[in-house]
């Protein structure tokens, strides 16, 4: 959905004097391009008293039978075929009829259409008929925006100003899309074009700030904020009081900054917006006490309450502060409104940054929710600083769900294999295959970890196991064939294996390499250097230099191997397979490598 209709919502919007047969469909669209609320919101300070208009055309509501016949249809159209169909029969009617509120219908249907054709028919057409709709005048600009048209832009801009209809829609629009470079940048271009004195339009300046900010122009900032701040006029200061701030801190004026965000919240006491960079601005001042008496004393709500005192803990942990994070989450108030997983999370990381590791781990193991997969990676973390790396696969096992098993138990067995403890990430993934014992997926890591450390029958039992669920598997048939090719001496059958992995996956640089292997070991080298060469290409992965390398080097491409391997050893110094063959066929390479790294 193109991002200007959700800020639609801000646009004024008239009481309804009528409702016809509206769709579920229709209802629920208009909720969200509208908001729920109908009562007409108060002019911006900004916008001069429109003149008075007519009462509105509402011969809809004493159609004729043909009129309330063609109303029905279109009805029935919106809810059997939706609103791109709906679009052609609404705007013939109110291009008939010149109904205001039909007109506002049609504006909705091309809304929820998401064509940019049909948000600029049927705003020109409201806007003919309600030349003060600023709804229309809302829409229509966002979408020019969204199209990148900034002259169309600049010339409606100019006419929502001279008829006195307020523009403060496009600040907040700004505000939602300020990450949008593009789209930035052409409201840029649309205000540049305007003449100076529409500048001293409230909605314009403050769209102008936004830019400024946007653009890194700091100073600037500072000059149209303040200005905008000063006047008593200006609505919807506390965007402002933030830009102020931020630019002031972007020039290195922090204090200034940190009175700036003070000031904005004696206006605004409740607001988390201004709180929370306050804060922030405070704890890197180091000023904490009153980063902690500036949270205190702020009078927000118990659920707003809540939330800002995870944002500060996190803070105050994040600069090494543990201490006072630990004091800030356990004053908070007793309803935690559905955070208490977060509160607990930060309460056992502040423990644990103040050397309570056993009492962070009793703490973590409270933790559930969403939070629960990062609580349990960060429990077996600590349980290894303490040296009870026995305790971890059962409390793995005990807190997973088991949609999250493999994620969870694949990443834990990456712990243990990182520690060097290659048993606990075996035991882990038999106890959970014996839990689980349709898992693939752990069954798989099983048959790798299994190779790993010798076990090779129990590879090929398991990846046997595994291609009678999915004998096309190409990753499972790649791993028994290059498993048999060199753990056995069955070869034949290893490149049966590999050959049908290759016919499933050709481009895959893993299987290539099992091929290349596969046809070296069989003393075909000019095809072996062609499918390795191809792998290396594409991956130049340790191992596949390795073999890439000895097939060099039996074709007496001697010093070719020796830039292979110097270049594979430069990304994994440590790979075991890599070392082996170059002490074999080339030791002096090792030498002449650790020296030219001392």
């Amino acid at each position: 959905m193109p991002s200007y209709l959700h800020t639609f919502a801000y646009a004024h919007k008239k009481s309804p004097t009528m409702r016809s047969a509206a769709t579920l469909f229709l209802i629920l669209s208009s909720a969200a391009l509208f908001g729920c609320s109908s009562t007409p919101q108060p002019q911006p300070a900004d916008t001069p008293t429109q003149p008075q208009k007519t009462a509105p055309n509402t011969s809809a509501t004493k159609n004729p039978n043909d009129q309330i016949e063609a109303l029905l249809e279109a009805e029935f159209t919106l809810q059997r075929e939706g609103p791109s169909k709906a679009f052609q029969p609404f705007y013939q009617l109110v291009k008939k009829t010149r109904d205001e509120h039909l007109a506002e219908r049609l504006m909705q249907i091309s809304a929820a259409s998401q064509s940019n054709i049909n948000i600029e028919k049927s705003t020109n057409l409201l806007i003919s008929i309600d030349p003060f709709n600023e709804q229309a005048y809302a829409l229509k600009l966002q979408m020019l925006l969204q199209s990148h048209r900034p002259d169309e832009a600049t010339a409606l801009l100019s006419s929502i100003i001279d008829k006195g209809v307020s523009a403060h829609f496009l600040p907040l629009y700004i505000d939602k899309n300020i990450r949008n470079t593009d789209l930035i940048n052409t409201v840029t271009r649309t205000l540049a074009q305007l003449p100076d004195s529409y500048h001293n339009n409230l909605s314009v300046k403050a769209s102008d700030a936004r830019v400024q900010f946007s653009a890194g122009d700091y100073k600037a900032t500072i000059q149209t904020t303040k200005a905008l701040l000063a006047n008593k006029k200006t609505t919807d200061t506390e965007p402002l009081y933030l830009l102020l701030a931020y630019s002031q801190d972007q020039l290195g004026n922090q204090k200034s900054a940190i009175s700036t965000l003070e000031k904005g919240l004696s206006h605004f006491p409740r607001s988390t917006r201004l709180l929370t960079p306050l804060l922030e601005f405070l704890v890197h001042s180091g000023e904490i006490k009153k980063a902690v008496k500036s949270y205190q004393n702020t009078a927000l709500t118990h659920s707003d309450h809540t939330q800002a005192g995870i944002t500060f803990s996190n803070l105050l942990i994040a600069t090494g502060h543990p201490k006072t994070a630990l004091t800030t989450l356990r004053a908070l108030p007793e309803n935690k409104y559905g955070l208490e997983n977060q509160v607990g999370y930060l309460i056992a990381t502040a423990l644990s940054d103040m050397g309570e590791k056993p009492q962070a781990i009793k703490e973590m193991k409270t933790v559930s929710g969403v939070l629960n997969t990062h609580a349990t990676s960060q429990i077996a973390l600590w349980l290894y600083d303490e040296h009870r790396e026995n305790e971890i696969n059962s409390m793995v096992l005990n807190r997973t769900h088991r949609e999250h098993i493999p994620e969870v138990v694949t990443s834990i067995c990456r712990l243990h294999e990182e520690k060097q403890h290659n048993d606990l990430s075996l035991a882990l993934l038999n106890d959970a295959l014996t839990a689980y014992p349709h898992s693939d997926a752990l069954r798989y890591r099983k048959a790798l970890l299994e190779d790993s450390m010798g076990n090779w029958q129990n590879t090929i039992a398991d990846l046997k196991h595994l291609l009678d669920k999915k004998p096309q598997d190409a990753q499972y048939l790649n791993a028994l064939g290059y498993t048999l090719l060199t753990r056995t001496k069955n070869i034949d059958e290893a490149m049966h294996y590999i050959e049908e992995a290759y016919q499933q996956d050709p481009e895959d640089p893993a299987i290539i390499d099992s091929l290349g292997w596969g046809l070296f070991l069989q003393g075909k080298l000019t095809s072996a250097s062609f499918y390795l060469k191809k792998a290396w290409n594409t991956l130049q992965d340790a191992e596949i230099g390795a073999h890439y390398g000895e097939v060099l080097w039996q074709q007496k491409a001697h010093n070719q191997a020796a830039y292979i391997w110097e270049k594979a050893l430069k990304e994994s110094p440590q790979n075991s397979l890599l070392l082996e063959t170059i002490k074999r066929l080339s030791p002096s390479l090792l030498d002449n490598t650790i020296k030219d790294n001392q």
